[in-house]
């Protein structure tokens, strides 16, 4: 294997891929995502790379959040004609577990691939089964860990129904690919999702709703079926470590940029722990960008900078999510800050944000314009009419304008 970092004969990888999958009306993002976690996956079980004294492997979550109908199926199916050409069908896995026995046997039998959760918030919900206690946790701290885990021993009553040990033979390799809507995804999360440390290890991409309509699909290109397949082949056969000493720099001023974007958000508390992963996963990107263009582990500039474009629509899709604070109730509250936000200076009346939330309980409403308006997000004004006062809500951000626009709204505390 050459060691140097130039573009291989046969095109960059995730550019033909997105070439190759472009027919359905997914954006061309959904495509590339697909196509970095093919890379992934097909490096991890070999290569790896170093940050200072820590070791790194290439698991890579990948979370597509999106409008419904978007054949988030459709994307992964589009994969099976490279993987069958390259002789790599089984790197998909689209498994699904009853117990949580049966999903630590599974990952001991087959501790490497790409697994597939076509809605993230089934598993999530799953996951909150009694069935599964602990199973989340599990699979958390298996995110970048090379030791062996620990066999799983259940309690032995000398009876053939006795679950058997477990007994793992290697560190599971894992790489996830998880599709949802951004509403089933947020409604269905808690805030230790976050703070325990499991969806900051996700790179989450919120698509841009499509623009094109394609009422009948394409065709695939055939011809690029033989080199796609080709080069995830050769990908496959990399191994060792990842050369990243020519974009050490070009990291080093990133992080210090993107550190304080992060430390500046409001609920910081909440935003350090995506940083923290985000800062990894940024170098996990370089290596697959560069093998993607070179079949090479020399990571270079372009490579890097592939990798600080992705990363800036992470962090853009981090920060979008934040204001929910990581949790179904969150996520309701901002909802109505939102609504109220776009209300303008003028603000929202009472009655009309009653009328747009009447499918929620009123108790539940009115809980959270109260937790809105103790945060200080919104102000309550009182406005005389002809008949009884009336409330107008205020978001936050409008209030110097408010005052100034109608200075005989009176505000109420």
């Amino acid at each position: 294997m050459s060691e140097q970092s130039s573009p291989n004969s046969t095109g960059d990888f995730t550019l033909n891929y997105v070439q190759y999958a472009d027919v359905i009306e997914a954006p061309s993002e959904a495509h590339e995502a697909v196509a970095i976690s093919l890379l992934a996956a097909v490096l991890n079980e070999k290569v790896y790379l170093k940050n200072g004294p820590i070791k790194l492997s290439l698991d890579l979550w990948v979370l597509l959040l999106s409008g419904s109908g978007l054949g988030r199926n459709t994307l992964v199916s589009l994969t099976r004609p490279i993987l069958d050409k390259a002789g790599l069908s089984d790197l998909i896995r689209a498994d699904s577990w009853g117990s949580r026995e049966a999903f630590y046997q599974n990952l001991a039998d087959k501790p490497n691939g790409l697994f597939l959760w076509p809605e993230i918030s089934v598993v999530l919900k799953t996951f909150k089964d009694a069935k599964f206690a602990g199973a989340k946790e599990w699979l958390t701290n298996r995110f970048d860990e090379w030791s062996i885990p620990d066999a799983i021993r259940y309690r032995q009553t000398g009876k053939k129904s006795d679950t058997p040990t477990i007994e793992f033979n290697q560190a599971p390799r894992i790489n996830l690919l998880a599709t949802s809507s951004y509403d089933w995804f947020v409604g269905s999360l808690e805030q230790q999702d976050s703070t325990g440390g499991f969806i900051p290890r996700w790179l989450i991409v919120r698509l841009d709703d499509p623009t094109k309509l394609v009422p009948i699909p394409q065709e695939t290109d055939h011809k690029l079926i033989a080199p796609l397949a080709e080069q995830l082949r050769k990908a496959s056969e990399l191994e060792g470590e990842a050369d990243l000493s020519n974009v050490q720099e070009m990291f080093i001023t990133w992080y210090g940029e993107t550190n304080l974007r992060f430390s500046k958000q409001p609920n910081k508390a909440l935003a350090m722990p995506y940083f923290n992963r985000l800062r990894t996963n940024i170098l996990k990107l370089a290596v697959v960008f560069e093998v993607s263009r070179s079949l090479s582990l020399k990571v270079s500039p372009e490579a890097m900078v592939r990798a600080i474009e992705t990363a800036s629509k992470i962090e853009q899709t981090i920060f979008e999510l934040l204001p929910t604070g990581m949790s179904h109730e969150g996520f309701e509250v901002d909802k109505i800050a939102s609504r109220i936000r776009g209300a303008g200076s003028n603000g929202l009346l009472r009655s009309e944000l009653t009328k747009a939330f009447q499918s929620v309980d009123a108790k539940d409403r009115n809980e959270r314009i109260r937790t809105l308006t103790e945060a200080a997000l919104i102000h309550r004004f009182e406005r005389a009419t002809a008949g009884r006062p009336a409330e107008v809500l205020v978001h936050k951000d409008w209030l110097t304008e408010h005052k100034s626009q109608h200075p005989e709204d009176k505000e109420k505390f």
